[in-house]
């Protein structure tokens, strides 16, 4: 005689659903950090690269590229002259055979896999998650004369929101100034910098942002602090909460910076003032304590 096939009672099934939702609980965490550890990875692939574009532009005591454009022949900022080195080649050599350069393209390199205020429909304005140490590079600056502090010791480039709060960070300008677009997506346009003592007037006939924070040194022995007290980067702010004159990671651990040596560092949270604005200065005379 076949029996009949019994089914499952109502308790077992809500049983059941209830092991499936505890599982699914303990698994999305674990996902979602594979998935945090992965973006830090390429973040950090990323940003060495940066660092490495700028030693292979440098080679034979060649200097570094200006920011704003004024010791190259097409007048380019340094994200731009970099473009060779970071896997663009074809998309520069385009632009300086046709003698018309645009912030119309996506650089890969220069997008940080975590930053959440990335949009990949703005093209128009270049948009780039890291940037580069603007109080070291304000002047003409080679690898060995311009360091007293050491290469390991001075910051290149740090993590920073491609839109922090209403401002867009660009690697194709060379400067910062107010947008004149009303209901644009960015009230401010700032060339992919950080640590801007002052900002230099170009040709453009915009009203200019005022400087971000930048190092202050003083003392003997000499300590760097911020010229705005108590403020150094920000660690996950919102979108919203981003303070545009500071550098910002999205990685709760800590924010990456490449040193001019070519190495990759992790600056954790708190870091006191005066070890990240000595690490912002190339031959302030600090000593650097442990981080």
């Amino acid at each position: 005689m076949i029996r009949p096939r019994q089914a499952f009672t109502q308790i077992e099934l809500l049983v059941v659903i209830a092991i499936i939702a505890v599982l699914i609980g303990l698994l999305l965490p674990a996902v979602q950090k594979v998935r945090e550890a992965a973006a830090r990875m390429r973040s950090t692939n990323n940003i060495r690269q940066c660092i490495l574009a700028m030693h292979n532009y440098a080679e034979g005591d060649r200097p570094f590229p200006s920011l704003d454009g004024s010791r190259t022949p097409s007048m380019n900022s340094l994200m731009f002259e970099l473009l060779p080195y970071v896997e663009e080649g074809n998309f520069y050599r385009q632009c300086v055979e046709s003698g018309h350069s645009t912030s119309a393209h996506t650089v890969k390199m220069y997008l940080s896999p975590a930053d959440p205020t990335i949009d990949p429909s703005n093209e128009g304005l270049g948009e780039a998650s890291y940037a580069a140490n603007a109080f070291t590079l304000q002047k003409e600056c080679r690898l060995g004369s311009s360091f007293l502090d050491g290469t390991s010791n001075t910051i290149a480039f740090a993590e920073h929101y491609a839109l922090g709060g209403r401002t867009q960070f660009s690697w194709f300008h060379t400067d910062a100034f107010e947008l004149p677009y009303p209901g644009a997506a960015a009230d401010r346009l700032h060339r992919a910098t950080f640590a801007e003592p002052r900002i230099v007037p170009s040709i453009r006939p915009y009203p200019l942002l005022p400087p971000d924070v930048f190092p202050v040194t003083s003392g003997n022995p000499p300590t760097s602090n911020g010229s705005v007290p108590g403020l150094t980067f920000q660690v996950r702010p919102t979108p919203g909460e981003c303070d545009y004159r500071l550098a910002q990671t999205p990685h709760a651990g800590g924010m990456l910076v490449a040193m001019f040596d070519g190495s990759v560092r992790t600056l954790a949270p708190g870091t006191a003032p005066a070890v990240y604005w000595g690490m912002v200065t190339p031959a302030g005379g600090e000593v650097i304590a442990d981080y």
